[in-house]
């Protein structure tokens, strides 16, 4: 009987606290992009990170589908619309990054698992 209460708490405090969980999960995928982003100098540095970037990118949009599962479970769960922390910076390294020609095209080459597992 003490297990099941102590479970029951467990996954009663889970369901609370989804947002929080889903937003710290979020926010280390979103530092984990950005940090392999800012180590990338040149057209071949981020050629060589393409293996990495995939596999966060997939991360992320595993992620991704998780919260829409589970806002379809609980329609009347709301989620703040903060940014992410973390999401400046990610979007300042892609910024930085773009501005090397052909590398915004092989970062959308990184992408296009991730946004087709998103799309499906």
């Amino acid at each position: 009987m003490k297990k099941w209460l102590i479970a029951l708490c467990f996954f009663a405090s889970c369901a609370l606290s989804s947002e929080a969980y889903f937003r710290s999960q979020a926010a280390k995928s979103i530092k984990e992009i950005a940090a392999i982003l800012s180590r990338v100098e040149t057209h071949e540095e981020l050629q060589a990170a393409v293996p990495r970037l995939k596999k966060k990118f997939n991360k992320l949009a595993s992620l991704l589908i998780e919260i829409r599962a589970f806002r379809e479970r609980k329609p009347n769960v709301h989620f703040s619309g903060e940014p992410l922390e973390g999401s400046e910076i990610l979007f300042a390294e892609l910024a930085r990054l773009y501005e090397i020609p052909g590398c915004r095209e092989i970062v959308e080459q990184a992408q296009v698992e991730a946004v087709y597992k998103l799309t499906r």
